[in-house]
Order: structure tokens, then C-alpha cells, then sequence
């Protein structure tokens, strides 16, 4: 039983909760924003990896180079050297060992270590930065043209073949109107064009200049994670630590932690998109909140009955505060627009959660479509320290859940990969729309297993029984004559269709059987 005051629990041991589907989700903790000599920090992403992992500890480390060339402009003159991923993007993509793809997918154990890779970009006068994790080229697009970015993202998808993730910086570094290109769209598009990308934000971070370790973050940001919630965002917090320096892992305590099913680069890029994330000022805090069954960071669809109480359960667990005294927060919003989220309830608890037997929080009634809950954790510590933790809400949506939209029925029928002219220009897919309804072709894209892509933008609508050729001309992706695999991807990251051909001669053209 938890009271609203004080109740004594006691568990040594790892979390491990089943998740709705039964599978059991775990909490590891990592840093989702860092630097190397690579744009404008120290050392390598060799470095950075082994000390995230060895010396800090960290399940996962995410370096995310600036895309841009002018990033090392405002540097001080150690970090200045003139390597940048933006005028050699070799050092990004490989295909020497030493590029960050390659060091990242080397050093990555599944079960042990996971290293994660991405970008940032923009800069803060013109828009802010925003990290964009797991894409597999140097984003060319021009500093701080938001608008443009999206396109981007629309046609690039991540490392796993699904959308690109993105994360709010520094949010208190902000210069409205531009803040993360707010500007370059209507004000609906920059809620649903670029949100559907947008799942992270952070609450804290850094201090990032700094040269040594054991310190606190520098910029507390938990007011403007509000703000964006209630702008309509739907993000989690995160803790991480901008490091320009050999400070990876080690120069404060605060992490990012991440709920998965286990540690694996595709478990977490799940979770980051799912925002199954929550900051935490303590290395090794595991919490655990779920609403009517929902894990935080979920959209509840369809929302329960107005006036009705939630289910709130919630774990906690640290391995090395075992009598650590904790009192929970309980925020609300109605939804976007009006005041922000205002704390409703707070309880207390003492010690970690009994296995299997998690704490409830009740009286915290349903108050209509559109509502969020979120939590607040301060753990008053056995040695006099307290630390804080932010959750991710979990959002209502209101009316009956409605009906999936059916699933574009576009196919490759053809292909060309040797052709007799110009490879480079000539080479060719050819897509059919098997549908009853035309199909835009606007964000769709053609992939293949190295995140090579061809742009369908141009094509335009396809209609309904009707097939487009498209042509290389100059595309990244090739159509290796030896043989290869080639995806079909909608805007929202679905391989809608896939295909695998052998090797082909010159001027023969390789035709889909129908499924």
C-alpha cells in the first residue's frame, strides 16, 4: 500500500516488468548527445565509445557530429583542427574503420553496449540545434532551413528502415520566432510535418565546456519541456551531456534512460521513437510509471470514460539507495493551449518496489480527450543528496479508436540494374499502383541495405492501376549487377514492398513475379 505521505517497501534486485504484451522491459541508462574531433570536440569516436562504456559505465552512448561547416567557428582553439564531417563525409559514413558508422557498428555488443550514431543540426541563431539520430548520410541540407530538413527526413529513413529520430536541444537556448524552424512552416505543419519526427527533448544538460569530471548539469530546462508539451509535442525528457571534451560518460551523473525489452541498437531506436524515455539525475535510478496499462511515453486510444480514475502503478528501484525516500509528483494538462501541465497530487514512498508488487497511485480522475499525465520523482537520498527524475507523459486521445487507413498498394514490378547506357543515369524501377485510389509519391523512397537511397519525390501521383518508371539520374542508391535488395518505403519509414534479384546481364530487364 502507498499512503500520500509515507510507506515503508523494501526489494533488492534489477526491475524487470512485463510490458502489455507480456514481454519483460529493462532501464538502461546512456547519453544521447556528444562530440569528437569529427565536428567541433576532442579525441575520436574510438575514445568516446570505450570511455562511455568502460569508465562511465553507460549502457549507450550517441555521438552526433554538427552536419554543418561552420561548426567549429565559435570553438576554442583546441577543438579547432578543421575535421569536419561536413566538407569530408567520409568520416561519417566510411568507409575507413575509423569514420562513426563503421566504429559504432564495430563497437557494438548487443546485451552489453550499444553504440548509437546521428547529427546535429541547425545552429542557435538560426533556429536552435536538434540532434537526429541514426541516419546513414551526412545531412546536406543548409543551416538552419528546417523546412527543407523534413523534406530530408521524409526520404531518408534511419539505419533500421524506419523514421528518422529527432531531439529538442538545449531548449533554454531558444530565439523565438526562429525556435527550431518554427518560422519556415504553418503552424500546423510544424506540429504534425516535423512532430511526427520530434520525440525527445532535453531537460537537462552539460555542462559541455567543461574539462574535467563529477559535476551537475548546467542548464535546467524542465520549464520549456512543459512549454512544448503543451504546444502539442508529444516528447520525453532526456539528461544528456554535450561533451567537447574526454568527459564521455563521467562528467556528471545525470543520464538518459530508456525502457526496452533489451539492449540492442533496434530496441532502443524502438523505444526512443515510442518516447519509452525518462532523465534522470541519478546513474542508476529505474523507474517505471504506467497509466490504465500504458507505459509513459504511450497514447492511450481510446480514451476511458470522463470522471473516471486512473490506474497508476508505478516501481522504483536503485541498487545502491535501497532505503532512498521518494516523493512522486503527479502533473496534468487538459491539452494543448491554455496554462501548462500543474501539479495535481504528490505521494511518498520509502525504499525499492517488491518484485511484482508495484506501488498504485489513486484519486487522479480522467478529465476528457486531449489530457496528459506526467511524473516528477525527487529521491531523497541516504546520504543527504537528493537527485530528480522527469518521466514522459501518457497522452488521451479521445472517441472510439478508428479504423487503420488501408495500406497504399504500390508494388515494383521491373527493374533495371544494367541497363546499356549510363549506369549512373539509366539505371530503373518500375512501381505499379495496384490500388483503387491514387497514390502521391511526395516523401516516398527507394532504399537498399546500406540506407542508399532514390527520391520519389518528382514521380508525383501514380493512378490507380497505372505504373511509373523511375530513373536513377545520379542518385546515391546503385542497382548492383551482381545482385541486390531493394525496398519500397513510405513517408512514415513501412517497407511497403521489397525485392531481391540475382545477378543480371546488360539491357535485360527483371520482372516481379506478382505475389
Amino acid at each position: 500500500m502507498i499512503l500520500r505521505r509515507s510507506v515503508l517497501i523494501c526489494l533488492a534486485g534489477t526491475l524487470l516488468v512485463p510490458s502489455a504484451a507480456g514481454a519483460q522491459q529493462r532501464v538502461f541508462f546512456g547519453n544521447l548527445h556528444s562530440h569528437t574531433s569529427y565536428s567541433d570536440g576532442s579525441g575520436t569516436p574510438q575514445q568516446a565509445y570505450v570511455q562511455a562504456r568502460d569508465q562511465g559505465q553507460l549502457h549507450f552512448l550517441a555521438i552526433t557530429e554538427h552536419n554543418h561547416a561552420q561548426a567549429e567557428s565559435g570553438a576554442a582553439a583546441d577543438r579547432r583542427d578543421g575535421v569536419l564531417i561536413a566538407t569530408n563525409p567520409s568520416l561519417y559514413v566510411g568507409p575507413q574503420a575509423e569514420a562513426l558508422i563503421p566504429t559504432a557498428n564495430a563497437l557494438t555488443q548487443n546485451g552489453q553496449f550499444v553504440a548509437l550514431y546521428g547529427q546535429e543540426f541547425s545552429s542557435i541563431s538560426k533556429g536552435n540545434h536538434v540532434n537526429v539520430y541514426a541516419v546513414n548520410d551526412v545531412i546536406p541540407v543548409a543551416n538552419g532551413e528546417f523546412d527543407d530538413l523534413v523534406t530530408w527526413l521524409e526520404q531518408h529513413p534511419a539505419s533500421d528502415n524506419a523514421a528518422p529520430i529527432v531531439q529538442f536541444n538545449h531548449p533554454a537556448r531558444n530565439r523565438p520566432p526562429h525556435e527550431y524552424g518554427e518560422d519556415d512552416f504553418s503552424a500546423a505543419d510544424w506540429l504534425t510535418r516535423f512532430g511526427r519526427f520530434v520525440s525527445l527533448i532535453e531537460v537537462w544538460n552539460g555542462p559541455a565546456l567543461t574539462r574535467t569530471n563529477g559535476h551537475e548539469p548546467n542548464e535546467v530546462m524542465e520549464d520549456q519541456f512543459l512549454a512544448y508539451l503543451n504546444r502539442g509535442f508529444q516528447l520525453a525528457p532526456t539528461a544528456d551531456q554535450d561533451n567537447h571534451y574526454f568527459t564521455w560518460g563521467t562528467i556528471t551523473e545525470a543520464r538518459t534512460a530508456v525502457i526496452a525489452p533489451s539492449l540492442t541498437s533496434g530496441d532502443l531506436l524502438a523505444a526512443l521513437r515510442a518516447r519509452h524515455v525518462y532523465a534522470t539525475e541519478d546513474s542508476n535510478l529505474e523507474l517505471i510509471f504506467r497509466v490504465n496499462g500504458a507505459l509513459q511515453g504511450d497514447v492511450i486510444t481510446p480514451a476511458p470514460a470522463i470522471g473516471s480514475e486512473l490506474d497508476i502503478q508505478f516501481t522504483v528501484h536503485d541498487p545502491d539507495e535501497v532505503e532512498a525516500a521518494y516523493e512522486i509528483e503527479v502533473y496534468s494538462d487538459d491539452g494543448p493551449g491554455g496554462a501548462v501541465a500543474t501539479l495535481v497530487d504528490v505521494v511518498s514512498t520509502t525504499g525499492n518496489t517488491t518484485s511484482g508488487q508495484p506501488n498504485a497511485i489513486a484519486g487522479i480522475r480522467f478529465r476528457g480527450p486531449g489530457q496528459y499525465v506526467l511524473f516528477k520523482v525527487r529521491q531523497i537520498g541516504e546520504h543527504g543528496n537528493d537527485d530528480h527524475a522527469w518521466t514522459a507523459p501518457v497522452w488521451f486521445e479521445g472517441g472510439p479508436t478508428p479504423p487503420a487507413p488501408a495500406s497504399p498498394q504500390l508494388r515494383i514490378t521491373s527493374l533495371l540494374p544494367n541497363p546499356a547506357g549510363d549506369e549512373l543515369e539509366d539505371e530503373s524501377v518500375t512501381i505499379r499502383n495496384t490500388g483503387s485510389t491514387p497514390v502521391n509519391l511526395s516523401g516516398w523512397t527507394l532504399t537498399d541495405p546500406t540506407g542508399r537511397t532514390w527520391s520519389l519525390a518528382t514521380v508525383g501521383t501514380i493512378p490507380a492501376g497505372a505504373n511509373r518508371t523511375v530513373l536513377r539520374q545520379g542518385q546515391s542508391m546503385a542497382l548492383n549487377n551482381g545482385g541486390d535488395t531493394v525496398k519500397l518505403v513510405a513517408p512514415d519509414g513501412t517497407i511497403v514492398h521489397q525485392v531481391t534479384y540475382q545477378s543480371t546481364a546488360s539491357g535485360v530487364t527483371i520482372s516481379v513475379p506478382p505475389e
